[in-house]
């Protein structure tokens, strides 16, 4: 019998526990894939504010050019 029902429900057994609030399967690999994703989001965040940096001097030295020659 408890082939039959197996069989009637198809992959959704694993999935059963979860609807009856059992605990949620977690992948062994998530923490490290977070970790990841943040440490790229920190990454992107300095190369940002390395670039707006970058900019900021820029437009600096052309305001003091202007006020050299005013």
């Amino acid at each position: 019998m408890d082939f039959v029902m197996k069989q009637a429900l198809g992959g959704a057994t694993k999935d059963m526990g979860k609807m009856l609030g059992g605990e949620e399967e977690k992948d062994p690999d998530a923490q490290k894939k977070e970790e990841e994703r943040q440490e790229a989001l920190r990454q992107q965040e300095e190369e940002r504010k390395a670039k707006h940096a970058r900019m900021e001097a820029e437009r600096e030295k052309v305001r003091q050019q202007i006020r050299d020659k005013g």
